[in-house]
């Protein structure tokens, strides 16, 4: 049995099992490479040293002065005095230059390395948004799921390509050369180690800030991106209804909101810049004062020099970074936060599909149900339904807006977590079965209809790149559909390409397109929801005359209707009400024992006398994308 569950938090707290997992996996899951960023920024750092080394003794050579007189290490660097100036320039030279190489390396390798955890990122997320049911998504919206992929993975493997060269780069030097100021020209290491941590705390404060409007920068972009997808999506009937002002003044109020972060964060980044630059000459200045006034010996120019060099040169970069790494910190930090929220959701609608079905699958297959029940919090839509199906049998599904007929179809495809106490497709126990390998039994096809941004030849077989090869298969299957390329103005045939959510088709067009391909897949179990809406009266009559009740007359198919007309075609229809099959039966024999099913054929035919329809997805009783009623689906989604 499934459960109902609890829709998880936008953001994972840092305690969760799953946040801690991708922490992990970004900071130590390939060991060896994160070793050699680590080790080629240590390089970097030393070859950084080694270069003011080297200009010192150049610069003591030119002024006559003995560089290690007196010096503890002098028996380890006495060759040096000696030698060619020009060599110790050399030297420098490339010291200068292997710190510089070894640092792009460090940062390429974090490049490479984030790639990879993007792309680990990417795959689990895509798999669990394949897995995740509809009721299972919670709040979250399509567009802050798109959010996640195009904001927070890149954001998550901050810590891989950000953080950890960056980290690297700022600590070996900054560890380092306290050291070699010390040993170079006898500062005191704890004079320069309270100067640059005093630097690095206004550093975390700052950065702690701009952590903040980071967080907010990508909560308020992932919130307005799901208010324009919204709006796209629903253009149309905003236009019709004279609501697109009121809800584009929406979107502006979202995007005001970004603005204003924007401003805050751009602020406060000049102010880390500004605070960064300004580091050189504080420590420069309190570098200079410690050499001449907290040492006994005389100063010598080279002295002077590589004091300089290391704090104007080599320390700029890392302190210029220490702000923003505390930043990418944290801002990866948010960012996982985001994926494991999204990741932790209860998900049970299986992963990739696939093209096999059971065994049974060129046979039509009987359906056995005994207690579907379906909840939404404390509210019960569908109540401990009993169905039993025949193979090859054609039942239609009736009943009022809201009587739980999509939601009895989607329930048995697994799409909303409804309970079952026995579910058999054929002699299999669908219960045992992994939800895609239960739906490769069912072709379905919703009222809507849908239609993606591809030619007609992918739309019918479903694929990218589709080869001539099938055709002939794909023109059978849109002729029992009752698309004809001669009469549907497709004017490049089966090439014809089709806009994003079929804009180019008509209603009835999209609903033909989408039962070719039901029939292109050939599965033994179709399940039809209210797909015939759209389509007049002759269209119906051939549609079931030549496709459900001919092509499809060893198939068993259950089709939710509101359509009078096909009722005397089916062998037998499904009465609804209040969630729960009230009768079943021909349609004669219900008309003539059932005062509830002469009301329900009363009202339909009330309103179709009135020039009222159920047909369009934006009037009450209509489907979205997702093939459900809009009065099936809960105001607030289960817990």
């Amino acid at each position: 049995m499934q459960a109902q569950t609890k829709p998880a938090s936008k953001a994972s707290s840092l305690a969760s099992p799953v946040f801690k997992r991708l922490v992990k996996q970004s900071l130590f899951e390939r060991p060896a490479a994160r070793g050699l960023i680590l080790f080629l920024s240590l390089i970097s750092a030393v070859g950084g040293l080694a270069s003011p080394f080297f200009q010192k003794i150049f610069v003591d050579r030119l002024m006559h002065q003995n560089t290690f007189a007196g010096h503890d290490m002098n028996f380890f660097f006495s060759w040096l005095e000696g030698s060619e100036p020009m060599l110790l320039i050399v030297l420098a030279f490339f010291a200068a230059l292997a710190a510089q190489a070894f640092g792009l390396l460090a940062n390429y390798a974090g490049v490479r390395e984030g790639l990879i955890i993007q792309e680990s990122l990417a795959k689990e997320l895509y798999e669990k948004t394949l897995s995740t049911r509809t009721d299972e998504m919670g709040s979250t919206t399509v567009g802050e799921v798109v959010s996640l992929y195009a904001t927070d993975i890149p954001g998550s493997s901050a810590l891989v390509d950000q953080v950890i060269p960056m980290l690297a780069s700022i600590a070996f030097p900054m560890i380092f050369a306290p050291i070699a100021i010390h040993w170079i020209c006898g500062i005191p290491m704890t004079v320069t180690v309270s100067v640059m941590a005093a630097m690095i705390l206004v550093n975390v404060v700052l950065a702690s800030r701009q952590s903040r409007f980071f967080y907010r920068f990508k909560t308020l972009a992932a919130e307005r991106t799901g208010i324009v997808n919204e709006w796209v999506q629903n253009i149309r009937l905003l236009r019709i209804l004279g609501w697109v002002e009121d809800y584009e003044e929406k979107i502006f109020r979202k995007r005001r909101e970004e603005t204003s972060n924007r401003v805050a964060m751009v602020t406060n980044g000049q102010l880390m810049n500004s605070f960064g630059s300004s580091i050189t000459y504080v420590l420069n200045l309190t570098g200079v004062a410690a050499l001449v006034y907290l040492r006994d010996k005389p100063v010598t120019a080279g002295e002077l020099f590589a004091l300089l060099w290391i704090l104007g040169v080599f320390l700029t970069r890392p302190f210029r970074q220490t702000p923003w790494i505390f930043t990418f910190v944290l801002d990866s930090i948010s960012s996982l936060r985001r994926v494991a929220g999204f990741l932790e959701k209860r998900s049970s609608a299986g992963g990739f599909p696939k093209d096999e079905i059971l065994p049974e699958a060129h046979a039509a297959l009987p359906i056995h149900v005994r207690g579907l029940t379906l909840k939404f919090g404390d509210q019960e839509r569908l109540s401990d339904i009993d169905l039993d199906i025949q193979a090859g049998e054609f039942v239609a599904v009736v009943g009022e807006v809201g009587s739980g007929k999509s939601l009895l179809v989607l329930s048995l495809m697994g799409e909303t977590g409804a309970s079952f106490r026995e579910f058999k497709i054929g002699s299999t126990d669908a219960l045992r079965l992994d939800l895609n390998e239960r739906r490769r039994s069912f072709a379905f096809v919703s009222q809507e209809g849908f239609v993606m941004s591809a030619s007609l030849r992918e739309n019918i077989a479903f694929r990218y790149e589709v080869p001539a090869a099938v055709d002939r298969e794909i023109l059978h299957s849109l002729e029992l559909a009752q698309f004809s390329l001669q009469g549907e103005s497709v004017r490049d045939g089966l090439d014809t390409e089709i806009g994003e959510r079929g804009v180019n088709l008509s209603g009835g067009q999209r609903q033909r397109v989408s039962l070719a391909r039901a029939h292109n897949f050939d599965r033994p179990l179709v399940l039809l929801d209210d797909c015939l809406s759209a389509v007049d009266v002759d269209t119906e009559t051939k549609l079931v005359d030549e496709l459900i009740a001919g092509a499809w007359k060893n198939k068993t198919r259950v089709l939710v209707t509101h359509r009078l007309s096909v009722l005397a075609r089916v062998d037998r229809v499904l009465f609804m009400k209040d969630g729960r099959i009230l009768d079943s039966g021909r349609f004669t024999d219900l008309l003539q024992r059932s005062p509830e099913m002469r009301d329900f054929v009363a009202s339909v035919r009330r309103g179709e006398a009135s020039g009222e329809t159920l047909k369009d997805s934006t009037q009450e009783g209509g489907t979205d994308v997702t093939g459900v009623e809009a009065n099936d689906q809960p105001e607030s989604l289960p817990e």
